[in-house]
């Protein structure tokens, strides 16, 4: 007699069926925004907004980049997510190291703290942070945001690379330490390379989380410093009285690419990353 299916496979076909769905709505979100995009803006107002373009042209996406300054707003939104990922990374590195191979103490009271960071939503935190700033004389520019995403980003990336610290054989460290090694260069030389795996997926994932935050920004940026998604945000309201909604679409898919560009070729590599670092050795 053929084998019945079980409730268990037909429970992952239901689950395989919803993550399609979704995936295909997602999809044709991102269909439909590029074929708006091709428009003129009188066919977008005078057509079906199902309606595929009858001269497609790439011109709101050169007005896009230029008159709207999207170019600007693309290089500010590269420095801030770059460098805020990849100081927190680097900083992050160094306190997920003594975490996971330093015994002492207040390691796992230190460690509890960081948890409790990441948990506590940065959105209750605005107004206390922008008074504290404001006394600091960094209430306004690129610097106190890239300080800010630093900060925010150093509890989930100690999380993520304690994990990876936790997996590597300790034999490393006592090779190191008969060789005269010091603690430093043990670190820096013979355990940061090993943890690399765990450095780029924790840089990738901040990377992509900064390059869509918008509440710091428009809380600390003037417009002339402003990040892509507070751009977009310049973008709607100019859209609301100009009627410039091709362009929008347009500076939409443009600040997408770097997220889809990051998850398509590199989605094996960051997923294989943090795996690895739930696995302790």
């Amino acid at each position: 007699m053929p084998a019945q299916p079980s409730a268990h496979s037909f429970g992952n076909s239901l689950v395989y069926l919803a993550l399609a769905l979704a995936g295909l709505s997602t999809l044709l979100a991102f269909v439909w925004v590029f074929l708006i995009s091709l428009k003129t803006t009188p066919e977008f107002l005078t057509t079906s907004p199902w309606s595929a373009p009858v001269d497609p042209s790439f011109d709101n996406y050169r007005s896009a980049w230029a008159t709207a300054r999207l170019g600007s707003y693309f290089g500010n939104s590269l420095i801030a997510a770059t460098t805020g990922a990849g100081v927190s990374v680097l900083i992050s590195a160094f306190a997920a190291y003594v975490l996971a191979r330093v015994t002492f103490r207040l390691r796992e009271t230190i460690a509890r703290y960081l948890l409790v960071g990441y948990m506590v939503p940065l959105m209750l935190t605005f107004v206390p942070l922008f008074f504290m700033m404001s006394r600091m004389g960094l209430a306004s520019g690129l610097l106190p945001l890239v300080l800010l995403y630093v900060a925010s980003g150093i509890p989930f990336n100690t999380f993520i690379m304690r994990g990876f610290f936790e997996s590597l054989p300790g034999e490393l460290e006592e090779a190191a330490f008969m060789d005269g090694a010091s603690p430093l260069r043990t670190f820096w030389q013979i355990m940061l390379p090993l943890a690399w795996p765990g450095l780029v997926s924790a840089f990738l994932l901040n990377f992509v989380s900064l390059w869509n935050e918008f509440f710091l920004a428009l809380l600390f940026l003037k417009k002339a410093d402003a990040t892509l998604p507070l751009g977009l945000f310049y973008m709607s309201q100019r859209a609301e009285y100009s009627a410039q909604w091709t362009e929008l679409f347009a500076g939409i898919i443009l600040a997408s690419i770097p997220a889809l560009l990051i998850f398509a070729l590199l989605q094996d590599h960051i997923t294989r990353g943090i795996t690895q670092g739930a696995v302790k050795g």
